[in-house]
């Protein structure tokens, strides 16, 4: 498997960071809601109610909050070691190179998150999750310049243009929902996975793409190094 191929293959693993929280969340005493909890529910590591006396008063309790945030922080390394590894992999190189740092960032950031659980940490857990966010809808919207060429890299870009879309609308219906405003009858759970699920969901289908779809080839000192095709001169075309 070359570089940019197990690059790929990596966005597409996150994936996983879905089954996980299925059995972390099999594991609660109480239901898991998935629409009235928060996803960070799943790592809190102590059983109490939380939020007492707010909108978002909760009683948890996570026996598998290892998994949960176990999985989180495995979901921010695929993201940042694929970002690395996809570095100059796109048709618009110096642009491609941006959104790959911004990525790899918020793939670290990811970890981060995994690390902070909630309870523990909340204001930490909080800041670095919205950071997070930041760092990817900006390395989102670098890449869907840097995807450029034949009508699959315009698809991907669609794609991307999209998601990154689809996911700041997420954002603004979970502080609205947190605020108590009229997106809380769509559920907490429901707009808090809009805004960051959507952002798993993108960089994994992306990755499936990149490995289904003629992507070309990046010139180097040595070879060029291929994912699934090659292209005419130049670096990696979709």
């Amino acid at each position: 498997m070359t570089r940019l191929r197990l690059g790929a293959a990596l966005w597409t693993l996150c994936l996983l960071t879905f089954p996980a929280q299925v059995i972390a969340a099999a594991q609660w005493p109480n239901p898991y809601s998935w629409s009235a909890n928060f996803i960070s529910d799943l790592g809190v590591t102590a059983c109490r109610t939380f939020d007492a006396g707010t909108r978002v008063e909760r009683y948890i309790c996570s026996p598998g909050h290892l998994l949960a945030n176990g999985s989180t922080i495995a979901n921010g390394a695929l993201m940042a070691v694929g970002a690395i590894l996809l570095w100059s992999a796109w048709p618009r190189q110096r642009t491609g190179k941006t959104a790959m740092s911004f990525l790899a960032a918020g793939g670290v950031l990811v970890m981060l998150v995994g690390f902070l659980a909630w309870d523990v940490h909340p204001e930490a857990h909080d800041a670095v999750a919205l950071a997070q966010a930041l760092m990817q809808w900006i390395g989102m919207a670098f890449l869907a310049f840097a995807l450029r060429g034949s009508a699959a890299a315009r698809w991907a870009s669609a794609l991307t243009l999209a998601s990154l879309t689809l996911s700041i609308a997420g954002f603004v219906l979970f502080i609205d929902a947190i605020s108590g405003g009229p997106s809380i009858s769509l559920g907490l759970g429901i707009t808090e996975r809009l805004a960051f699920d959507t952002l798993t969901m993108w960089g994994a289908v992306l990755g499936a793409i990149l490995l289904m779809t003629t992507l070309g080839h990046r010139s180097t000192t040595s070879n060029q190094e291929a994912i699934l095709g090659s292209a005419p001169t130049g670096s990696l075309a979709l």
